[in-house]
């Protein structure tokens, strides 16, 4: 047996539950005249019924101040911005890093060149030094022995 089923047979227990449930919200409205606060008892009763139940107070308006907030947020994207021009002329300096160490890496590399060009032609020079003073040398030695064999022929022609 249901009491919420409106086709169900009702016993007279439940129709006094159901009237003392609806006799409720009354009775509350009546008690401020046991106090004494006729008023208040007449209003409370005048006043239209919503509901059984009470509802709730609407939560207070809190006013949040977001002016600390918006400061902050502000100071953050100044700070942002600052950041942004720092890496921007980081980037410029890398950039003028960069080119100036290719530059001086082109120089290093043609004076490379350069001293091995430089030795190539040392050797070159060495080796024809070393031919000229080889043949001077073999000429020196010629007009020794040229001389040697004149000094013999002369003093065998004078004895």
């Amino acid at each position: 047996m249901d009491p919420n089923d409106p086709n169900s047979p009702k016993s007279g227990i439940l129709r006094a539950i159901n009237a003392v449930k609806s006799a409720i919200p009354v009775a509350q409205k009546l008690l401020p005249l046991l106090d004494g606060n006729f008023v208040t008892a007449v209003t409370s009763l005048l006043a239209p019924v919503v509901s059984h139940h009470p509802q709730p107070a609407p939560p207070p308006q809190v006013h949040v101040d977001l002016e600390p907030v918006e400061r902050a947020i502000s100071e953050v994207r100044t700070s942002h911005r600052e950041l942004k021009a720092q890496v921007q002329e980081q980037v410029v300096s890398m950039k003028k890093v960069e080119d100036q160490l290719e530059r001086v890496r082109e120089a290093t590399d043609r004076n490379t060149l350069e001293q091995q060009e430089l030795a190539e032609d040392l050797r070159a020079v060495g080796n024809k030094i070393t031919t000229f003073v080889v043949a001077v040398v073999v000429l020196l030695v010629l007009s020794l022995v040229v001389n040697v064999y004149l000094i013999f022929q002369i003093q065998h022609i004078l004895r």
